[in-house]
């Protein structure tokens, strides 16, 4: 994790978490919370597309995150429960105006949320002395100054590369071996919802090769002499769980809390 976000949350008065709400638990950063947390900072969490997943499921993670932190669960991309996040803000900034650090993995919709409280023309902020230009300053509101902050952390506390995909560390266009990934991804999902890959791709395997075949055949990804290229198959589905086409949930865990736990449901 760079010298950014710890000189961000030091700088700030309020942290702002960005989850995705079919995995809240593997795109909570503990350490972020963790840092926050020494600093005195209060920490929201901010569970983004919440369109994706049953209301049912939502109520039971809203009781389960919310012993820790302030909840709010939205869809920015639907405009569902943005205002509650405003609310949110102002009813715990120890001042106004108030200085918010949007932080959170690639493609939990970070961006989106600071988008969306920009709304239209914002005033840029001087930067911040020990500053990279990654973080950007932007007086939103009269009452809202809001850096955005890079959203590319380690996966070094994690031995299970599937989260790789979850938690959009794995760039389909620059990596290496994507297979190896994204079958383990695959795996993940059919342990959550089985029918995800029906539901997405019309595949009723529960074997992850087999469904990257398919992808392969129904895209064209052909290799010359005719074999499946399974490494673009593969970059497909991450771009697709990157878009919202593939989708797993599950209930929060049962029994003990365990604050950031980061490991597989149920494990």
């Amino acid at each position: 994790m760079g010298n950014d976000v710890a000189s961000v949350i030091n700088w700030c008065d309020l942290v702002i978490e960005v989850l995705d709400a079919r995995d809240p638990l593997a795109t909570r950063n503990v350490l972020v919370e963790r840092m926050a947390d020494r600093k005195g900072k209060l920490l929201i969490l901010a569970v983004n597309k919440a369109d994706l997943v049953p209301m049912s499921v939502l109520r039971m993670w809203k009781a389960y995150l919310s012993r820790d932190r302030p909840t709010v669960f939205l869809s920015v991309k639907k405009r569902l429960g943005t205002r509650m996040l405003i609310r949110a803000i102002k009813a715990n900034a120890p001042r106004l105006p108030v200085k918010v650090a949007v932080v959170g993995y690639p493609n939990v919709g970070k961006s989106s949320i600071i988008n969306y409280l920009k709304e239209r023309a914002v005033a840029s902020v001087s930067p911040v002395p020990g500053w990279t230009r990654s973080t950007q300053v932007y007086r939103a509101k009269r009452w809202l100054i809001v850096a955005d902050t890079p959203g590319v952390f380690s996966n070094a506390d994690s031995k299970d590369d599937s989260l790789l995909v979850v938690r959009g560390l794995l760039n389909p266009d620059r990596a290496g071996d994507v297979v190896t990934p994204v079958v383990n991804f695959i795996k993940r999902v059919l342990s959550l919802n089985p029918g995800a890959f029906r539901d997405a791709y019309g595949v009723n395997s529960q074997d992850p090769l087999t469904i990257l075949e398919w992808v392969a055949r129904r895209r064209g990804f052909v290799l010359k002499g005719g074999g499946l290229n399974l490494t673009e198959a593969a970059k497909a589905v991450v771009r697709d769980w990157f878009n919202g086409k593939l989708i797993y949930y599950y209930p929060p865990p049962v029994g003990e809390h365990e604050e950031g736990k980061e490991t597989n449901p149920g494990g």
